[in-house]
C-alpha cells in the first residue's frame, strides 16, 4: 500500500462521494465495481481515471460531470491552504480547523452558485448562437431562391442549428406584416433546418412544433384560417411532446400567435384568456400587449384598447423591433380617432408615419395613407382627404385586397357624398362595379356594393347607405377569415 499518491480525479470522486455519504461498495454497485476495484480508482493504485470514466463513476450520486471540477478545484485550494503537516501545536490546530470550516462554508456557497454560473454560461451561448443566425439568415436573404437556401443548410453544419430555426421563424412573423406567401414561405424554411440539428430527439420536436407555429401564423394572415388551426393543433403536439428540453424558446410567443387567430374566429374571450396565458410566461411583453390592445379594439372596448398599448409602450420603445414601434403609434391613433381625440391622433399618426418610411412596408404605408385620410376628412380637410383616399383604393385593388378596397371606396363616396358631389360618386360607383366583379368576392358582399352602386348611378346613394354598406363588407370580411 505504500507509494500510493491519490490522483486529482480520484481525490475527487472520494471527495464526491464520502460529502454524498456514500460508501465504496454502495458506488460501485451500479456499475458492477467491487468495494477494492472503486478503491484502486480513487487512491491511484492504477492510473487516473478517464474523464469518461470518472463521469460515469459520479452518475448514480445524481451530480452533473460538473461536480468533479468543482471537487477537484476545491482540493486544490485546501492543499495550497493548509498549514503543514504534524507536529500539530495548538496555533497549528486552530488554523487547521478554520481551513476545514472554510472548506465546508466555500462548498456550501459553491453549491448556490453553481447553478447560477451554469445558468449564465448557458445563456451566454444561446445569446452567441442567436447573433449568429442573425448573420446567416441575411447570408441567406441574398441567396436568389428558397431552394438554393434550403440546399445551403443542407449542406452547411454551421447553418443546422437550433438558433437559425429560430430565427428564420421569426423573419416568416415579419413577412406577414406584408406578403402572407414569404411568410409561409420563411416558415417552411424554417421547418426543413430542423431534421439537420443535433442534440435528442426531444430538441427537433421543440423546434419543429415552434416553427410550426408560425407556419399557422402565416396561414392566418393568408386567410387560411382552416389550415392554421390545423398547423396549430400540430404544432402543440409537437411542442408538448419536445418538454423538458434546454432551449429559451418563448411559449409566451406561440399563446400569443394562437390568440390572433381566435380573434380572427371571433372568439374573443378565448383570446383574451390566450393574451393573459402569454403575459404570464413571456418576456416580450410589448408584442403581446400589442396584439391584446387589436382583440379588444375587435370587441369594441376601445378605452381598453388604449390601456393596453399604453401599458406596452415602454416594453416596446426598448424592444429592437421598429415594426413594434409602428404598430403602437399607429394603433394609438386608430383608437384615439375612434375616441374623437383628433389632436393625439394626429401626433401619433404623425410619428407613424416617419417610422413606416423608414422601414419602407408598402402596406403599412398605405395603411397610413388611409388612417390620415379619416383624420383629416373629420378635420374637414376634405379635398385632402378625398385625394388620399383615391390612392388607398388604387393601392388595395392592386395587392389585391378587395374588401379593404371596397371599404376605402366606399369612404370616398362618402366624403364625396357629405359634399354634395353626386358626379363624382356615380363615377366611383361604376369604377367600383367593374373592379369588385372582376374580383369574385362574396356574394353578400357584392351585392351590398351592387346595390350601393345602383343608387349612385340614379344619383339616390346617401351617406347613411354608404355606411351601411361598409358595415355589411366588414362583417363579411370578418366571417371569411374566421373561416365561416
Amino acid at each position: 500500500m505504500t507509494g500510493r499518491k491519490p490522483t486529482p480525479r480520484g481525490r475527487a470522486i472520494r471527495r464526491l462521494r464520502l460529502e454524498l455519504g456514500w460508501s465504496e461498495e454502495q458506488l460501485g454497485e451500479p456499475h458492477g465495481l467491487s468495494r477494492k476495484v472503486v478503491n484502486n480508482l480513487e487512491t491511484g493504485w492504477r492510473n487516473e481515471p478517464t474523464r469518461a470514466e470518472a463521469e460515469a463513476l459520479i452518475a448514480p450520486l445524481g451530480l452533473p460531470p460538473a461536480a468533479l471540477d468543482m471537487s477537484d478545484a476545491f482540493g486544490r485550494w485546501v492543499a495550497a491552504a493548509a498549514p503543514p503537516p504534524e507536529p500539530v501545536s495548538p496555533e497549528d490546530e486552530d488554523a487547521r480547523s478554520s481551513v476545514m470550516k472554510a472548506g465546508l462554508l466555500g462548498l456550501q456557497v459553491a453549491r448556490e452558485v453553481f447553478p447560477v454560473l451554469l445558468r449564465r454560461l448557458r445563456d451566454e451561448r444561446f445569446a452567441r448562437d442567436r447573433r449568429q443566425a442573425d448573420d446567416r439568415c441575411e447570408r441567406l436573404r441574398r441567396l436568389a431562391t428558397w431552394e438554393e437556401r434550403r440546399e445551403y443548410i443542407q449542406n452547411a453544419e454551421d447553418y443546422q442549428t437550433w438558433a437559425l430555426v429560430e430565427r428564420l421563424a421569426h423573419e416568416s412573423e415579419r413577412a406577414a406584416a406584408d406578403t402572407p406567401a414569404k411568410a409561409i414561405a420563411w416558415a417552411e424554411l424554417a421547418l426543413s433546418a430542423v431534421p439537420f440539428v443535433q442534440g435528442p430527439d426531444s430538441r427537433r420536436q421543440r423546434l419543429e412544433g415552434y416553427a410550426t407555429f408560425y407556419l399557422a401564423n402565416a396561414l392566418r394572415v393568408g386567410n387560411g384560417l382552416d389550415g392554421s388551426e390545423a398547423a396549430f393543433k400540430r404544432g402543440w403536439a409537437l411542442w408538448k411532446a419536445g418538454e423538458g428540453d434546454i432551449l429559451p424558446l418563448d411559449e409566451g410567443r406561440l399563446l400569443d400567435r394562437e390568440a390572433s387567430l381566435r380573434r380572427e374566429q371571433r372568439s374573443f374571450e378565448k383570446a383574451l384568456d390566450l393574451h393573459r396565458r402569454a403575459l404570464d410566461v413571456s418576456l416580450e411583453k410589448g408584442r403581446i400587449l400589442l396584439n391584446k390592445a387589436a382583440t379588444l379594439e375587435q370587441m369594441g372596448d376601445v378605452e381598453a384598447a388604449v390601456e393596453a398599448l399604453t401599458q406596452a409602450r415602454p416594453h416596446v420603445e426598448r424592444s429592437d423591433e421598429p415594426r413594434d414601434v409602428w404598430v403602437l403609434l399607429f394603433n394609438l391613433s386608430v383608437n384615439f380617432w375612434h375616441l374623437a381625440r383628433f389632436e393625439d391622433a394626429g401626433e401619433q399618426l404623425a410619428a407613424a408615419r416617419e417610422v413606416a418610411i423608414q422601414l419602407g412596408n408598402e402596406l403599412d404605408l398605405t395603411r397610413t395613407l388611409w388612417l390620415t385620410a379619416r383624420l383629416d376628412g373629420s378635420l374637414g380637410h376634405t379635398a385632402k382627404a378625398a385625394a388620399a383616399l383615391e390612392q388607398v383604393f388604387e393601392d388595395l385593388i392592386a395587392r389585391p385586397l378587395p374588401y379593404d378596397a371596397a371599404l376605402a371606396g366606399l369612404d370616398l363616396a362618402a366624403l364625396h357624398l357629405e359634399e354634395d358631389h353626386a358626379r363624382e360618386v356615380m363615377v366611383l360607383a361604376l369604377r367600383m362595379e367593374r373592379v369588385f366583379i372582376s374580383l369574385r368576392i362574396e356574394r353578400e358582399a357584392l351585392a351590398a356594393l351592387l346595390v350601393f352602386c345602383e343608387a349612385a348611378r340614379r344619383e339616390e346613394a346617401t351617406v347613411e347607405l354608404a355606411r351601411r354598406t361598409a358595415e355589411v363588407i366588414k362583417k363579411v370580411q370578418q366571417e371569411q377569415r374566421a373561416g365561416k
